[in-house]
């Protein structure tokens, strides 16, 4: 047995001795009329055990089959959602091959063209050259 199970007997502490001492004084103040109620009902509750009404519960042998069936279920769910690459990909890698292009290429790019004398004004200013603000 653990000895850190609940089940030991260890010295009851004073919250557990106080919630004994409230149960004991309302059961002691209930009337005739509701213990004699109280009986009927605990009686019935074991005579119906008795006669094999008991609640449900998964019968052992079917346990591991519901658990095969589920993973299974999750098994094919995953694999049905997988994505599978398509147009996109290949599309992706043209646009990657366009960009290296580019990037490797010795011609400027050729928005310069619209207006070189912005691009000229713009890389001739002192301040923004010595990272100061403008």
């Amino acid at each position: 047995m653990n000895p850190n199970s609940p089940d030991t007997h260890d010295p009851p502490d004073a919250f557990e001795r106080r919630s004994r001492e409230l149960l004991r004084v309302s059961a002691e103040a209930l009337d005739a009329r509701a213990l004699s109620r109280l009986n009927q009902a605990r009686h019935a509750a074991v005579a119906a055990l008795d006669a094999g009404a008991r609640p449900f519960r998964v019968p052992g042998r079917w346990l591991p089959a519901g658990a095969l069936a589920g993973a299974a279920a999750l098994a094919l769910a995953v694999w049905i959602a997988k994505p599978v690459a398509g147009p996109s990909a290949a599309l992706a890698d043209a646009m990657v091959a366009e960009d290296v292009e580019m990037l490797a290429s010795n011609d400027g790019p050729e928005l310069y063209a619209d207006d070189a004398d912005f691009y000229e004004w713009a890389g001739s200013d002192p301040a923004a050259a010595a990272g100061g603000e403008g």
